[in-house]
């Protein structure tokens, strides 16, 4: 067949002229991105997590009623919206600020969230369960697996486990407690998994699903800030030693600050966090399936250069090579020019781009923020803020190959660059083969919820076209244009 330039032009134009409106819903224009709730007042503190057919789940707390209410929407894998623009009210609360909350998945593709919960009059920890059409299968109350007039709850984390049930965690006044789900929402661990520290109090940081429906939990102690972690059996029990794997015990974590993780494929985890005491420095742990360390005790330096300070580090891990990618905001040790710096981390924890990482962006005088890793094949996707001046950001991603050269012509692709703040940053790879991204766009007073894809070559939006058109079988086409 002999495809002249004038017929492709006539049919671009012919099917733009009759694309519906929620056609092609990721944007290929940084300067408006997609747009996932946009109602008055302030839409905030995002979460993604991918779905099996290449989708993801997109939470938030929406403020434009009153009260931060818990809100979710689906997307498919070409950002349309499955549901009602701006999403579904999952919890309909009362508080006038917000705490961490968790987002995750299950083996069915339902969506779990927990969340602190004020409905009913009684302070409550909440997992609500919703399926991949729009249904809350446990009833709009959810499951509340903690409830009290006079205790202490903080933020929740949650799971779904490969058993196909559901682990969540929380902080109950000096306390931490675990607790499983089945499917139907009928607690399997009695009273629930009790951590009590000694002394002080623990408060969750991170937690995980891991093989044969295992979990990993991580949790920070006060007034010490360290880092701790432990491994729950399918059946409640601690996997790790008695007294938790002490992941961080060589100094104090930033006040405030709880370090997530990723799973590293084999029942372990890698675990990277910033210490403010003794200095401001990124360290990277990987523990293994037996609660071992990979690494020496109290992880592994990122970088080392004199007169620097480095925070807010993501990791990314490459099973197939037992190797970590983990990038950070590095300042000079006033904090007056900021830059954003990487690292590769071999199997043993040896660094391999030098002892002082490898510069993305110099230091300068724009400070950057909301640093967040993806792997990408054996390559590393690396996401950050620059922030131009008050309320007014871009967010940039740059792929780096394992030798740490940039692996796009252009450097870096920019994702939102509208004259706005853009902030609290987070990502995920699809299983269709792409990123995607979301975030806050505009101050926390009247933020919306906005997202943006992003394909490993450094395109944004869909392809009108891909491997021509002649066939009817779109399941043969691939995201390159040819």
């Amino acid at each position: 067949m002999v495809r002249t330039r004038g017929l492709v032009a006539m049919v671009v134009v012919t099917l733009l002229a009759v694309a519906p409106a929620a056609w092609g819903q990721w944007s290929s224009d940084p300067a408006v991105n997609l747009a996932i709730a946009d109602l008055s007042d302030a839409q905030v503190q995002p979460k993604l997590a991918p779905t099996g057919d290449g989708g993801f789940y997109v939470s938030w707390f929406d403020n434009s009623a009153g009260g931060y209410d818990v809100y979710l929407q689906r997307l498919d894998a070409d950002g349309v919206e499955l549901w009602a623009h701006n999403g579904i009210l999952v919890a309909d609360r009362s508080y006038s600020s917000t705490q961490d909350y968790g987002l995750s998945i299950d083996t069915a593709g339902n969506a779990l969230l927990a969340f602190n919960d004020d409905r009913g009059g009684t302070e409550s920890v909440t997992v609500a369960l919703v399926s991949p059409a729009g249904i809350m299968p446990w009833g709009s109350a959810g499951v509340q697996v903690a409830s009290s007039a006079t205790a202490f709850f903080g933020p929740p984390a949650v799971t779904g486990t490969s058993d196909g049930d559901i682990v969540v965690a929380w902080s109950q006044d000096n306390d931490m407690v675990a607790q499983k789900l089945d499917p139907s929402g009928a607690p399997l661990w009695g009273a629930g998994v009790l951590f009590h520290p000694t002394t002080g109090s623990y408060f969750v940081s991170d937690l995980h699903a891991s093989e044969a429906g295992t979990a990993i939990l991580s949790f920070v102690t006060f007034s010490a800030r360290t880092l701790l972690a432990q491994k729950l059996g399918s059946d409640g029990s601690l996997l790790w030693a008695a007294e938790h794997v002490p992941v961080f015990d060589g100094g104090t974590l930033q006040y405030g600050n709880f370090p997530p993780f990723v799973t590293d494929g084999a029942g372990g985890a890698v675990f990277a966090w910033y210490s403010s005491s003794p200095a401001l420095q990124c360290r990277v742990q990987r523990v293994l399936a037996n609660g071992s360390e990979a690494f020496a005790h109290n992880g592994v330096e990122v970088a080392t250069t004199a007169s620097r300070v480095r925070v807010s580090p993501s990791a990314a891990f490459l099973p197939d090579t037992g190797e970590t990618y983990v990038f950070w905001t590095e300042a000079d040790e006033y904090q007056t020019v900021w830059g954003v710096y990487g690292q590769k981390l071999d199997a043993s924890g040896a660094r391999q781009w030098t002892d002082g990482g490898r510069q993305v962006v110099p230091l300068g005088a724009n400070q950057t923020a909301n640093i967040t890793t993806l792997a990408c094949a054996s390559d590393a996707l690396v996401a950050w803020s620059e922030n131009l001046s008050y309320n007014n950001d871009r967010l940039h991603v740059a792929r780096l190959d394992s030798a740490g050269g940039f692996v796009w012509p252009s450097s870096t692709i920019d994702i939102a660059t509208a004259a706005i703040g853009h902030s609290r940053l987070d990502g995920s790879f699809s299983p269709a083969g792409f990123a995607a991204y979301v975030w806050e766009r505009g101050d926390y007073s009247n933020a919306d919820v906005v997202a943006q894809n992003l394909y490993p070559a450094g395109d944004l939006g869909l392809p009108l076209f891909a491997d021509g058109f002649e066939s009817g079988d779109t399941d043969a086409w691939s995201y390159a244009t040819p």
